[in-house]
């Protein structure tokens, strides 16, 4: 049995919404109109409608992104409470996030330490030839962006020379909502490597740097932002720091235990001179 279709303000009503909220759905692709006349311009509803509105309307409430709720809406029912689990548990890490970048700017105000690290270590790097790729990225994408770098260029690599020492990523500005960096991911190299694509070769001069290296914990976001302070604070008060600081993957990711590191962060610096 067809039901007639319901009046915008019929349907506003069943669906709990406004008019405007509904004008909103039609204009972002997220519910049509069954029909919309085409000289009045006046719109119209099936009630089998009215179930999505008053979802959409919830979601949107939710601080669901748009393009979930149409990939939602396109999602048989039985699959729906799976992407909305989903949602959750990246609203949770994004809840975990802001919380623990507020405690850190707290501390920081106030001079604290907000973690306890292991001492700063200090070490010198020898020149070295590297293979490198530089990306414009944002903090939502750093991860994804660092790993197909990496994967790029080890890749390249490996097909004409060998991988000689740890891979690392330097951060020549600042990653974060509003600033892209840029970052340029690093492979140390040896044997006839070829630059190609947006692969390009260069060297990376000697250099002392402090260094710290962090468990898991530690070295995630905004946790890691400790240790950057770290470490600037002992280069700066050993020496001049000279170079951009940098992540080095010089460990098992995957395999390290509970309290093992799975990178260093590294502030590179030119040791002050020795007065006699």
């Amino acid at each position: 049995m067809t039901h007639p279709l319901m009046t915008i303000g019929t349907f506003a009503q069943a669906a709990g919404l406004s008019h405007k909220a509904l004008r909103l759905y039609d204009d972002l692709g997220l519910l049509r109109p069954a029909q919309v006349d085409p000289d009045s311009g006046y719109r119209r509803y099936d009630p089998a409608q009215v179930a999505d509105a008053r979802l959409i309307g919830l979601l949107r409430r939710a601080d669901l992104p748009l393009s979930d709720i149409r990939s939602l809406l396109d999602t048989p029912a039985p699959a729906r409470p799976a992407a909305l689990r989903a949602h959750l548990a990246r609203l949770e890490r994004l809840h975990r996030e802001r919380r623990d970048l507020t405690l850190y700017l707290i501390a920081h105000l106030q001079g604290e330490t907000p973690m306890t690290l292991p001492p700063v270590q200090t070490r010198f790097q020898p020149e070295q030839p590297v293979a490198t790729l530089t990306r414009h990225v944002f903090v939502a994408d750093l991860p994804g962006a660092i790993q197909g770098g990496m994967q790029t260029l080890l890749t390249h690599v490996a097909a004409q020379g060998s991988v000689l020492g740890a891979p690392f990523v330097i951060f020549h500005g600042e990653v974060n909502a509003d600033s892209d960096g840029p970052i340029e991911i690093c492979v140390p190299y040896s044997g006839p490597v070829t630059p190609g694509g947006d692969v390009t070769l260069r060297v990376e001069p000697a250099h002392h740097e402090a260094f710290l290296a962090l468990p898991r914990e530690q070295f995630e976001f905004p946790q890691i932002l400790a240790a950057y302070d770290a470490t600037c604070a002992h280069a700066n008060a050993h020496g001049t720091c000279t170079l951009r600081p940098r992540e080095v993957y010089g460990y098992d990711w995957d395999g390290a235990a509970p309290g093992e590191p799975v990178g260093d962060v590294a502030w590179p610096y030119e040791p002050a001179a020795v007065t006699t």
